[in-house]
This record gives structure tokens, C-alpha cells and sequence, in this order.
């Protein structure tokens, strides 16, 4: 889980705090998105272990008189679902979050998972995109990128080939990328070469097209990303994401 930003758009509402742990309807987008991993365990779809990385709020100058241990205590140590591995990165301000996804790559050992902070979406998005990889990319020797199907230029995208293979990314006109990505373990080397190169100026997602990569593509219904107020207020009107009826389900 990529943490480590200001989330300076939301002001005052990640006040000290970045918008991992950012209240939403009354859950942090942690807790949500933990609470759509949890079940992906028990299925034995994903392990245990989740890493975060974090830096705005918990570094020194941003701790506001607590220390890092308590606060991570607090924070991040609330779930005995999990286990939970923490990496802090003390010059977060300085580099982009290249630098926080190739940190995070840095303790990861197998196919990582990988969920930007500023994501809310359910188990079934999550278990369509883990279980695509596992059946279908990662045995082809891909990595997966979820996106939501629609060309826009609003939000960042991706661009893909007939095959669906990843052929770009960034502020561009494409579809819309989810933030929810799995970067198989043959790819680190290269993503981490990548990732270093770029940890200054660069979103983590240009590694995508770098590496041979499969886009799936998931439902909207089922999935919000919060950058502004904007974002939050929508996020909070289409809260809960789950289906609250079997009708609504698309079979």
C-alpha cells in the first residue's frame, strides 16, 4: 500500500495525516481497503503480509510530538488479520511515488500487489484482478494493470494494444487507470531500474508499459479514487461500493 504522499489537494482534511488514513463515511481508506484484502486471505488468493509505505506524517518534522512508533501503533498495527511491515521514507518530499512503490519492492520477495492510497474499491474488483493474474498474465509471464474501459483524459490513463498488452501511460487520452496493479516477480529487476531512474519525477505506473503487462478491466460501480473535495464528496455519496442486492450483481 503506497502511502507516502501530502495528498496537499485535500487540505485540510489530510492535515498531518496522508490520504491513506483518510476518514471516509466513517472508515479510512486503510481500513477499507483492508477490509476488501482480508477476504482474498482467507482464500488463500494473497498472503498475509501487507507493507506499507508511508512518509508525510511520519517523519520527523511532520510527527506533531509523537513518535513514529506510537503513531504506527495507532495507524497502521489495527488488524490481526494481517501482518503488517512498515517503510518510512524521511525525504518523501522530495521524490515522487516511483520512489515509494520501488521502497516497497525493496522488502517484497513474491508478486506484489500493489494499491495506491487514494483507491476505494471492494474484494470482488480485487479478486477479479489478483485471480486474472494468477490464472491468465503472471503464468504468460505478465504483469496486471486494472483500469477502468473508456477513453478520457481527465484522470491518468493507459493505452492498450488488440492483445490488451499495456502500451502507455500517464496524463494521457486512454482509459483511466485504477491504481490497483500486479507487478510480477520476474519484472522486479526491471521495475527497480526503472523505478530508481525515475523516483524523482515519476508516478510508479511507468514501469507498465515497460514490462510486458496485460490490462483487466474492472467495473466503476465498484471503485472511487479520491484526489479533491470533489472526489471525496462522490466518494462519500457512493458509499457502500458492495451490491446490496443480488439483482444488482452483473452475472
Amino acid at each position: 500500500m503506497l502511502g507516502a504522499g501530502e495528498g496537499s489537494r485535500l487540505h485540510p482534511r489530510t492535515d498531518g495525516d496522508p490520504k491513506l488514513f483518510l476518514d471516509v463515511d466513517g472508515e479510512t481508506i486503510f481500513e477499507r481497503q483492508l477490509d476488501a484484502l482480508a477476504p482474498l486471505v482467507e482464500e488463500g488468493l494473497v498472503d498475509e503480509r501487507v507493507f506499507v509505505v508511508l512518509g508525510y506524517g511520519f517523519t520527523e518534522d511532520t510527527l506533531d510530538g509523537r513518535s513514529r512508533a506510537e503513531k504506527i501503533d495507532e495507524y497502521v498495527r489495527i488488524d490481526d488479520r494481517f501482518e503488517f511491515e512498515v517503510v518510512v521514507l524521511p525525504y518523501w518530499n522530495a521524490v515522487e511515488n516511483a520512489a515509494s512503490a520501488l521502497a516497497g519492492l525493496n522488502v517484497v520477495d513474491d508478486d506484489a500487489l500493489l494499491l495506491c492510497g487514494d483507491v476505494i474499491t471492494t474484494e470482488g474488483v480485487l479478486s477479479t484482478v489478483v485471480e486474472r493474474f494468477r490464472d491468465d498474465h503472471g503464468p504468460d509471464g505478465y504483469s496486471t494493470v486494472a483500469a477502468i474501459e473508456g477513453v478520457q483524459d481527465e484522470m491518468t490513463a493507459v493505452q492498450w494494444d488488440e492483445s490488451r498488452t499495456v502500451t502507455d501511460y500517464g496524463a494521457i487520452e486512454g482509459h483511466q487507470e485504477a491504481g490497483i496493479f500486479v507487478l510480477n516477480r520476474d519484472h522486479f529487476e526491471t521495475a527497480g531500474r526503472i523505478l530508481c531512474a525515475n523516483a524523482v519525477e515519476e508516478w510508479f505506473p511507468i514501469v507498465f508499459p515497460a514490462v510486458p503487462s496485460k490490462a483487466v478491466t474492472i467495473d466503476p460501480r465498484r471503485h472511487v479514487e479520491i484526489n479533491t473535495e470533489a472526489h471525496f464528496r462522490e466518494a462519500v455519496r457512493s458509499l457502500p461500493l458492495e451490491p446490496t442486492d443480488r439483482s444488482e450483481i452483473e452475472l
